[in-house]
């Protein structure tokens, strides 16, 4: 009778085999890890995202929430400018506000427009801050994707509500207004700013 010796340790090809099937684990392990690291560096820009829009919708309305006319001749008025550029919407709001902006609280003047100007360092929907009690001024970027802006008025001054396209007064606000803004195509414009800005004042609904 033959009698088989059982040999301690693995052969040779039960060892490139285990290295085989290791390696390959190995691999897929590295390529779900690179996806999942992947897939959270795009989730963290999306939010990042998400929340520099958010914060720049919520201060343009802080803004004009905060806006208020004196009735003096020679105080700024709350003037929204109707215009079009390369048959696009080039409209600008300014106006007094008493929120908090980036040079304090109350007093400043904000103007809102779409800056194309090239020797500027913002573009797109941009705010502009002066003091109307001193000289500080200071620019934000609020979204660069932003190439026109459409804004109007809500009056009754004439009767009926209606909205009218430009208004310039240094004592009467409008009921309200909205701000529409594009880009060159809609996919670009962040969904939270695809939404029309609308702020009613005093009186306004």
């Amino acid at each position: 009778m033959t009698r088989r010796l059982s040999r301690p340790g693995m052969t040779l090809v039960e060892l490139v085999t285990g290295l085989t099937v290791l390696a390959l684990a190995v691999t897929s392990g590295a390529a779900t890890l690179a996806t999942l690291v992947d897939h959270r560096d795009r989730v963290r820009d999306a939010t990042a995202a998400t929340r520099r829009d958010a914060a720049s919708r919520r201060a343009a309305v802080a803004w004009l929430e905060g806006a208020y006319v004196t009735g003096e001749p020679t105080a700024p008025a709350f003037r929204l400018v109707d215009r079009a550029a390369r048959t696009q919407a080039d409209d600008e709001i300014a106006f007094l506000t008493t929120a908090a902006t980036p040079l304090g609280t109350g007093d400043v003047v904000v103007r809102l427009f779409v800056d194309r100007d090239e020797r500027t360092p913002e573009r797109g929907l941009t705010a502009e801050f002066q003091e109307r009690y001193g000289v500080r001024t200071a620019r934000l970027e609020l979204d660069s994707s932003v190439v026109a802006l459409d804004a109007r008025a809500l009056s009754d001054l004439l009767g009926a509500r209606r909205w009218l396209p430009a208004w310039v007064s240094p004592a009467v606000l409008p009921l309200g207004v909205e701000l529409r803004l594009s880009a060159s195509s809609p996919e670009r414009l962040a969904p939270l700013l695809r939404v029309t800005i609308t702020v009613a004042f005093e009186g306004g609904k």
